[in-house]
């Protein structure tokens, strides 16, 4: 009986949730055949089979969240499997140096599968396209994985196995330097009084954006959790019940959070885009689909190099602020399933052009359910555009762990009888504990001189 626990998806991923089975109790499953949906940080990533068998077992259903390393399914694949719950074979038990037996040298540009054995034979990387991006989201280089699928193909399992022998070998090579520092140290450790024993510091990925923090174990419990006094609402005949599922979940604990830890204030601006929409239509005429996002973007991202304190992650643990070098502005996607924040990183070094085809691009991959978790991590500041559907004025709730976002509305058009102006709304909110209502008003009119302005901004 082969049972398969959910593996590490990502860098900090610790949990998952079931999205769709796509097979059931009683199916008979091929190895490699996609079997579960799982979403993590707003990602859906589809899990495939690492063995052959029958299905006897789904232990979990459709909605459950699961943490990283519990057994999903179970599956007769006609093995005893030596460790009961393990998802590792026991061809994997013993740790494979990769390349070992058969070195290899690569005779092609990166990025393509072909390589040559030593004695000049070619071999190709079979892998799944699912795999594949499960490899590249962890950063593993497939021609380091000895695959161990049916001809040859990388498997799930092998990806798992090469990713701890990498950690393995770094982590050796760490302490191999802690060891060699060590030296002529140790007397005076040994004099030192013991220091009590603290808990260990465990990694989350933040939903909805995927930026990680550290907080120990007695921290982690969720901000959603119901009070002991929390009184229960009643039902009636013809209510309907929803229970948020899935991205909503993800947005339901993300939104809570931030409002209860933060504390929001807002300010508003009105802008004048006249020039703006003048200069979208002129790249529109030769052929672009720019719209005017890419241009709020650009426009923040070069106010953000004069008020760095606004593109800051809030450290809950430490309680303190850390000022991120780089600009990397989360924008904010309607889907059908929510709202999703993707992120266009280094937004400042990029030209209007280029953050234009990159939005339309997550934008597709969000609808699609193919964001990947570098996608959606390490914003550091988001944008959210509600005038695509309308509404002259909001105040958007901040994206935990960002201490600032800005929102943009409905572009409106105002004529004194000779000239017509387009209008639209700007506003802000900040996490007040660390944003004064002077320097939030100092931002946003920095902005605003941006965006009436654009020539200012788009030579930076």
């Amino acid at each position: 009986m082969f049972k398969f626990k959910l593996p590490d998806i990502g860098e900090g991923v610790t949990e998952g949730e079931i999205i769709k089975w796509l097979i059931k109790e009683g199916d008979t499953i091929k190895k490699d055949q996609e079997m579960v949906e799982i979403m993590t940080d707003k990602v859906n990533i589809s899990i495939p089979s690492p063995v052959e068998g029958k299905v006897t077992k789904i232990l979990f259903q459709e909605g459950n969240v699961v943490q990283v390393g519990k057994e999903i399914i179970e599956i007769d694949d006609g093995q005893e499997h030596p460790e009961s719950g393990s998802s590792v074979s026991k061809s994997e038990e013993t740790p494979v140096t990769p390349n070992a037996s058969e070195p290899v040298r690569e005779i092609a540009k990166s990025g393509d599968d072909k390589k040559m054995t030593e004695s000049g034979e070619e071999r190709r990387v079979l892998a799944s396209p699912t795999i594949r991006r499960i490899a590249k989201e962890r950063g593993i280089d497939l021609d380091l994985v000895k695959p161990t699928g049916p001809n040859g193909r990388v498997t799930i399992e092998d990806l798992d196995r090469t990713e701890r022998e990498l950690k393995e070998a770094e982590e050796l090579k760490k302490s191999g330097v802690a060891a060699t520092k060590a030296i002529g140290q140790q007397k005076a450790v040994d004099e030192k009084p013991k220091e009590s024993t603290q808990p260990e510091i465990t990694q989350q990925v933040h939903a909805t954006q995927g930026v990680k923090t550290e907080s120990k174990p007695e921290e982690v419990a969720s901000v959603t959790a119901p009070k002991e006094n929390a009184e229960k609402i009643k039902t009636a005949d013809g209510d309907q019940v929803f229970e948020p599922r899935g991205l909503r979940r993800i947005i339901f604990e993300k939104m809570t959070k931030s409002k209860q830890l933060m504390p929001h204030f807002m300010v508003a601006e009105t802008v004048d885009i006249t020039q703006i929409v003048s200069k979208m239509n002129e790249l529109r005429d030769k052929g672009s689909k720019v719209t005017l996002t890419p241009f709020f973007v650009k426009a923040v991202a070069v106010a953000l190099t004069d008020f760095p304190k606004f593109n800051s992650h809030y450290d809950e643990v430490g309680k303190k602020y850390i000022l991120k070098k780089n600009i990397n502005i989360g924008v904010a996607i309607d889907t059908p399933d929510g709202l999703t924040v993707a992120v266009i990183k280094n937004a400042i070094d990029k030209s209007i052009a280029q953050i234009s085809d990159e939005i339309s691009e997550l934008a597709k991959k969000a609808r699609e359910n193919k964001l990947t978790l570098q996608d959606v991590q390490d914003s550091t500041f988001t944008l959210t555009n509600v005038g695509t559907i309308g509404g002259i004025l909001s105040t958007p709730i901040i994206n935990y762990p960002e201490v600032a976002i800005l929102a943009v509305h409905r572009m409106l058009s105002e004529s004194d009888g000779v000239n017509s102006k387009n209008i639209m709304y700007i506003s802000l909110s900040c996490d007040h504990r660390l944003i004064d209502g002077a320097d939030a008003a100092r931002f946003i009119i920095k902005v605003k001189g941006y965006l009436q302005d654009p020539i200012s901004f788009l030579i930076r």
